[in-house]
């Protein structure tokens, strides 16, 4: 920054007494290079996952490219040909496998990424340079086989002349350099792009000759004449292709820049007076890449060597490196950028000269030191918005502390597009220009952040609302429908209809039990329902008429279900059959199932065909889910009901995700044999079982219960010193067996579990482990993160629409508090790692399957759409297990209390993720996203850094009682 500040005071000088052609003369007036590489070659940056879909491919690069213009990135050097394949349509080489997962084959609609890059890179002011792999035709894998000539396309280049490849030691295939028509392919296809693009440079990478032993013997007898070794003419053949390259660039376009980025050592001082103080590998002798010459002899525009290393490093100190290169370019037209190891940052190792973001800052201010340094290229994009540290840094540096991540641009986020709602009042989201007034339909807009963010609730009219923001000139419009009062449709089918008729699924219920049959039929017919051999008259819930008009009513039966004599079994009366008559119309439907009667003590059972099941109160799920039952688990079936069925236990689950059997007898199960095994992460009690059963477990604060359903038992185990469980009781209650396990005051309960086996069940009972007082307190402890929402899934929209929404905070929030865990030696997980889609069973499943030490979900809040959000903020956390409270307690004291957040309190709510009781398992929203102020603190770096510090100091705290 200072060196920015200083350059800016200068430039203001030079404006009032230079004429105006000072600016355009040589590099010196070129902008500083804040660049970032974005790697396409094993998908490393972009696209993260191949695909064809021009719209994944588009949302993406936008991402890349707001994220990059966030932190204050001006030039993207996107990796547009990783091998001998393209990332646009070429007339050299075939579509790229790492874009589409299969070599030529185009993305849909004929997409071409590289110019939807320029465009929305030329919007922000961010050049956009297509980097090169000149030489490399294959990229092998491990899994890959040696010279994969299948896996090229028909029409890759390498298949049609295959005269001018090698097949190198590495598995590999290359071009040539020494073969002439090799270099003339890779400038033909590097001219395309000049030709054909507003493209900014183009760039090469260190990648040239692949080693020493390249079997180019017979191409060096053919061209070698004249030159003192082999080596020598492998050098002077890259210099040729860089030095026709160059000059075929400016012939078309002067302003298009060409450079490479070389690995960091030309040679050692120890073989040349010339080379560096350093004792690593030579580029010179191992690439064939004479990159001093390069800059001496003027072929490129700009040299970025990649320094890789940390200062003070003894083989190749960045210090003594910077020194050497900043030498080699002073005096020459040729600029100097230094590539910076972004990827080696955020080390967990506090020993590390890596550890944290602080080398780069040591790097950067050493640059600011040289004039002869023009800017710096990071390596690469994933760690860059990986590692939220090392991005706040970036943006700091370049940008200064307080820049907006969106302020600016007039936009209204929310909603995404036109609507309509029934609602009466609507809240309208959106980001401007803070430095300029805003209105909405002529009146000012007070509500605004200081960064610009807008949120205003405003009335809705019956019909269409136009609402109009305007600012300077620019404006921006959303339209909402209010629906006017209900009115019903008038039947376009006279008689019953066929969507309506009940059931849909199976219903099998108890005698004495009332199943309400119902139909759709027209207001004023007479309808009748038959089943099981009688008949009944329906009642209609209207029979209000409109003259000359038909409408629809529902008409309902409340039919009792009969006594069933002879043995205990599942009973079928049959599908009802609806009959209507209206005005001389006669109409029937059938039911699509049927009704029964399940008898009591009736030997059905339900078998648990699914890894986990989960079960409910009562149907349907949306009214919240309560245990989880396990594959390969017993329980006699009381009722079904559509697609529900309840169990002996008095639990309902789906009936997908059980095999229903019928039986001709009762099954008598017993509890065979008890033991306990104790261990220093936790506990096991198993039980033997005659028959698989139902297990049920819960906590109280004080005891683990355990019931065993249609299960009879007098066993129990022998408690080893030391164990979990201090004493225990047991209790028969009917059909069900209850165990009572009281814990060991001394020590902290980390979960339990209930597992199925081949013999019957374990009842897991997990100890907390204990944080040590040491630099890395939770090493050993493993912490499950869950940034909430995802892919389709955006979670709450706030002033940047679909662009920032809750899952983008959730998943940025997610890496910053990994870190810092990370810093304290924590091993972290985590749910998802980009923009994935995850179901709710699915981040359940995977934190059972992991079973982590904690469990923390992480979300943004918001509410209605019809709320005035502006009024709201604050931070919340939920929990359900008893033990889950203690983490959820401490979390909440330090956010509130040491970030001054709004305390909206701690609520024991079943949400789904927080179900797990094998960890305590917590959510938490931060804020609010449609909240003009909390989405500016949810969006400001320096806030979140803090933020998350005090929540990773708080999950220590947890671990450290």
């Amino acid at each position: 920054m200072k060196r920015l500040k200083t350059i800016l005071i200068w430039f203001m000088i030079l404006a009032l007494f230079a004429p105006m052609s000072v600016f355009a003369q040589g590099p010196t007036a070129r902008e500083e290079m804040r660049g970032l590489w974005v790697a396409s070659v094993l998908n490393i940056d972009y696209p993260s996952k191949s695909t064809s879909d021009p719209n994944t491919l588009k949302e993406e690069a936008v991402s890349i490219l707001n994220q990059a213009e966030n932190i204050g990135i001006n030039a993207i050097f996107l990796q547009v040909r990783p091998t001998a394949d393209a990332f646009y349509p070429s007339k050299y080489f075939p579509w790229s496998k790492y874009l589409t997962g299969k070599q030529g084959v185009a993305p849909d609609n004929y997409f071409d990424p590289l110019n939807f890059w320029i465009q929305e890179g030329h919007k922000r002011g961010i050049e956009i340079h297509a980097w090169l792999n000149p030489y490399r035709i294959t990229k092998k894998t491990k899994a890959e086989k040696d010279h994969d000539w299948d896996s090229l396309s028909a029409d890759n280049p390498a298949k049609k002349y295959p005269n001018l490849v090698v097949q190198h030691t590495d598995g590999n295939l290359y071009f040539n350099p020494g073969e002439p028509d090799a270099r003339k392919l890779i400038i033909d296809g590097a001219m395309e792009i000049v030709e054909n693009y507003d493209i900014d440079g183009i760039h090469f990478d260190d990648y040239f000759y692949p080693g020493k032993d390249f079997a180019d013997e017979k191409t060096y007898e053919t061209y070698g004449a004249g030159f003192a070794s082999k080596e020598d003419w492998r050098r002077e053949s890259v210099n040729t292709l860089l030095r026709d390259l160059q000059n075929s660039i400016k012939s078309v376009k002067q302003n298009v820049r060409f450079g490479i980025s070389p690995f960091g050592i030309w040679k050692n001082k120890s073989s040349d007076d010339l080379g560096s103080d350093t004792r690593g590998l030579e580029s010179y002798s191992a690439h064939y890449a004479d990159s001093r010459a390069w800059v001496k002899d003027g072929y490129i525009d700009y040299i970025t060597p990649q320094i890789y290393w940390n200062i003070g490093y003894e083989i190749a100190d960045y210090k003594k490196l910077l020194n050497w290169w900043a030498d080699v370019v002073r005096g020459t037209n040729v600029d100097l950028y230094i590539g910076q190891a972004a990827y080696r940052t955020g080390n967990s190792k506090q020993s590390s000269p890596w550890y944290g973001a602080s080398e780069i800052e040591r790097q950067l201010n050493l640059n600011e030191q040289k004039p002869e340094v023009k800017g710096s290229i990071f390596y690469n994009t994933s760690a860059m918005m990986e590692k939220p540290e090392l991005a706040a840094l970036v943006q700091s540096y370049y940008l200064g502390e307080t820049s907006g991540k969106f302020a600016g641009e007039l936009k209204v986020g929310r909603p995404t597009k036109d609507l309509t709602t029934s609602y009466d009042t609507y809240y309208l989201n959106g980001v401007s220009d803070p430095k300029l007034p805003l209105y909405l339909n002529g009146e000012l807009v007070t509500n605004r952040s200081k960064q610009g963010y807008f949120g205003i609730l405003v009335n809705l009219n019956v019909g269409q609302n136009q609402f109009v923001f305007t600012q300077s000139g620019k404006s921006a419009v959303r339209n909402i429908t209010k629906r006017g009062p209900w009115s019903p449709t008038e039947m376009s089918r006279i008689g019953i209809s066929s969507k309506n008729v009940y059931p849909a699924s199976p219903v099998y219920k108890s005698t004495g039990d009332t199943i309400t049959l119902s139909c759709t039929a027209p207001i004023g017919a007479n309808v009748s329902v038959s089943i099981n051999g009688q008949t009944f008259n329906m009642n209609p819930r209207t029979t209000h008429q409109t003259p000359g008009k038909t409408y629809a009513t529902t008409y309902s039966y409340n039919y009792v279900l009969p006594s069933i004599s002879g043995n205990s079994r599942m009973v079928n009366l049959g599908k009802p059959v609806y009959r209507m008559n209206y005005n001389g119309m006669n109409d029937s439907k059938t039911a699509s199932s049927e009704i029964g009667v399940i008898m009591e003590k009736a030997p059905v059972y339900a078998e648990v065909i699914v890894d986990a099941a989960d079960t409910y109160k009562q149907p349907p799920s949306s009214n919240g889910s309560l245990y989880q039952i396990y594959k390969g688990m017993y329980d006699r079936v009381t009722k079904i009901d559509g697609d529900y069925v309840k169990l002996s236990s008095g639990l309902w689950t789906k009936r997908k995700f059980v095999k229903i059997v019928e039986d001709s007898v009762l099954r008598a199960n017993n509890v065979l044999g008890v033991s306990y095994v104790k261990s220093s992460g936790e506990d096991i009690i198993s039980f033997n079982l005659l028959k698989p059963a139902m297990g049920l477990a819960g906590f109280d604060g004080e005891k683990i219960t355990l019931s065993l359903v249609e299960t009879q038992s007098d066993k129990a185990p022998t408690l080893p010193v030391g164990a979990m469980v201090t004493s225990m009781a047991g209790e028969q209650n009917g059909d069900v067996f209850k165990y009572s396990f009281n814990l060991n005051p001394n020590e902290r309960l980390g979960g339990y579990y209930v597992e199925k086996t081949n013999t019957g069940l374990n009842l897991h009972i997990k100890r907390l482990p204990k944080a040590s007082h040491s630099i890395t307190p939770l090493a050993g402890i493993t912490i499950m993160l869950d940034p909430g929402h995802g892919g389709k899934d955006s979670g709450a929209i706030g002033p940047m629409g679909l662009e920032y929404s809750e899952k983008h905070f959730n998943l940025e929030a997610a890496k910053r508090l990994k870190t810092k865990l990370e810093n304290y030696g924590a091993n972290v997980l985590m749910t998802r790692t980009d923009d994935t889609y995850l179901s709710l069973p699915q981040r359940l499943e995977l934190s059972r399957a992991k079973k982590p030490d904690l469990f923390v979900s992480i979300h943004a809040d918001s509410m209605a759409d019809n709320v005035d959000i502006s009024k709201i903020h604050g931070f919340s956390i939920y929990y359900h297990e008893v033990f889950a409270k203690e983490p959820a307690t401490e979390i909440l004291s330090r956010a509130v209390g040491e970030l001054n957040r709004k305390d909206r309190g701690m609520h024991d709510k079943l949400f789904y993720v927080v179900r797990g009781t094998w960890a305590p398992s917590i959510l938490f929203e931060s804020g609010f996203i449609p909240n003009p102020d909390e989405f500016e603190w949810l969006t400001d770096n320096s806030a979140q850094e803090e933020f998350s510090g005090k929540i990773a100091e708080a999950i220590v705290g947890y671990f450290l009682k």
